[in-house]
């Protein structure tokens, strides 16, 4: 037997158990894409010129929690408001039609907000508009989706909004 031979052994096995550990610890303290929920079982929304707005364009909806969001006719969506987790100041989260992903912001314009009263979308119901799909989960949560694009994932929670195909936290 070489004399340490052992000892490199426990060695690199030490190295690949904290290796292991730590990647444990950060895939389990970051959102995964399993984070969106899978809405293909929601009602969808009953009729859909209920989710019309006078003067607008597109879809206007709020969730259960207040949070007021809209798909637009060329099939971008967005919310806006108090976005819980959110970087400070944000007040809009979106994705539009070419965007790589979706984005959380600040304006003093909201865009997915508008002055006349939303009508509710309820929990586990979907609204589909122009290729695009917003649910509402059972927590009140707000999903959106572009066709089957996971990089136009976006889904305000009470703790954060995430985003894209990794469900990347917005703050």
């Amino acid at each position: 037997m070489i004399t340490g031979v052992p000892e490199i052994g426990l060695l690199t096995g030490a190295f690949a158990l904290a290796a292991g550990l730590c990647a444990a610890a950060i895939s389990s303290a970051s959102p995964t894409a399993d984070a969106y929920p899978e809405i293909d079982g929601y009602q969808p929304a009953s009729d859909i010129q209920n989710y019309k707005v006078v003067g607008k364009t597109g879809v206007w909806f709020t969730s259960p929690l207040g949070v007021r969001c809209a798909i637009e006719d060329d099939g971008s969506y967005g919310c806006s408001g108090d976005l819980p987790g959110a970087p400070p100041g944000s007040n809009e989260v979106a994705w539009f039609v070419g965007d790589p992903f979706p984005r959380v912001y600040h304006t003093e314009a909201p865009r997915f907000s508008a002055p006349s009263a939303h009508m509710l979308l309820t929990r586990l119901t979907a609204i589909s508009y122009r290729g695009s799909t917003c649910a509402v989960t059972a927590e009140s949560t707000v999903y959106c989706i572009h066709g089957d694009n996971p990089d136009s994932q976006l889904m305000v929670t009470t703790a954060a909004p995430l985003r894209g195909r990794d469900a990347t936290r917005a703050d």
